[in-house]
């Protein structure tokens, strides 16, 4: 009795055992650990990320120093991006594996359309995977885990997301290096500044103040250099509390640039900061859109919202008189507070 005991207990051990190995690591419910593995924990080790396309178009982000990333070696990235991008791959998570009837299309999918990611600590590649569309709700996205060592992929693509956020991972994971670029034009606090200088067009109307000391300032004309004897230092103060962070809005197409640069800059504005850099920014006026010909009850012909502007005779960019508006001023008014 004790002998068929002994034999039924090793028969249903046996059956839970293949039951498990059958439902849970190789059948529809499966996760299996070497295929889902996407996240990187320690995101503070990673120094590169490579992202390309299926048109071959590529990207490399890399790691400055903790917190400054550069793109393709060229510009500083935009720290909201790299951020967001990072806690992604922290956080991308398994929200369900794929039926293993649509896992081919999914698969195809992702072969024709999806990102390839690889993520490095130092020279050693730490991950590789694909990124591919949205699911139907919006509320996952296709992914399928490649092995990072010799780059060969897995079979079996997952659905994922980051838990408690509501959208897909995809548009996290982008290439265009002038949307990973770092927008900022200035970012100074008043005493990082050693002069500040803003001329407008056929005009004597512009300044310069000079940032001599704390506290401590004088005020020219840009033009002539008369110097003017009195002026509010508060207002002077406050003027310069406007360079803490400014940033242009988009690109401007290189067509349009030629047209734009012939005709002469509404404002130009020049800093200088205690480090001998100096920033120049050419403010052009941008025609109105047709939508915006008639907006807050009048008639433009500009648009009353945005600029052109031509950074270090480089970068042609749109900026918004929101963000600049505030810096074109003029002489009268730093002498506010003297009436």
């Amino acid at each position: 009795m004790k002998k068929n005991r002994s034999s039924l207990i090793l028969t249903l051990v046996l059956v839970v055992v293949s039951v498990y190995f059958l439902f849970f690591r190789n059948g529809f419910s499966t996760i299996s650990e070497k295929d889902n593995d996407f996240a990187v924990q320690d995101t503070a080790s990673i120094t590169k990320i490579f992202m390309a396309d299926k048109r071959n178009s590529t990207v490399t982000l890399t790691k400055v120093r903790p917190g400054v990333w550069r793109v393709n070696d060229h510009y500083e990235v935009r720290s909201d991006a790299i951020n967001n991008l990072l806690i992604t791959i922290k956080m991308v998570s398994v929200k369900s594996i794929i039926d293993p009837r649509g896992a081919t299309n999914v698969i195809k999918d992702l072969a024709t359309q999806a990102m390839k990611v690889e993520i490095y600590s130092g020279d050693k590649r730490i991950k590789m995977y694909y990124v591919g569309g949205p699911t139907a709700d919006q509320l996952g996205t296709f992914m399928l885990l490649a092995n990072h060592r010799n780059g060969e992929n897995y079979s079996q693509p997952y659905i994922m997301y980051i838990p408690g956020f509501d959208g897909y991972l995809s548009s996290r994971y982008f290439i265009p290096e002038v949307d990973w670029r770092d927008r900022t034009v200035f970012r100074y606090y008043p005493y990082q500044m050693k002069s500040v200088k803003v001329v407008y067009a056929g005009a004597d109307s512009g300044f310069q103040v000079n940032i001599l000391g704390r506290n401590h300032f004088s005020m020219e004309n840009p033009i002539t250099h008369q110097h003017l004897a009195v002026f509010d230092t508060i207002a002077a103060k406050q003027y310069l509390t406007y360079y803490q962070n400014v940033s242009w809005e988009v690109t401007v197409s290189s067509e349009k640039r030629d047209s734009i640069l012939h005709t002469p800059p509404i404002a130009v504005i020049t800093v200088q900061d205690t480090a001998g850099k100096t920033t120049e920014i050419k403010l052009y006026n941008k025609k109105a859109p047709a939508k915006d010909e008639i907006k807050y009850g009048r008639e433009y012909v500009n648009d009353p919202d945005r600029m052109l502007a031509l950074i270090n005779c480089k970068d042609f960019v749109i900026v918004q008189y929101y963000v600049f508006g505030k810096m074109l001023q003029n002489a009268a008014y730093f002498s506010r507070g003297m009436r």
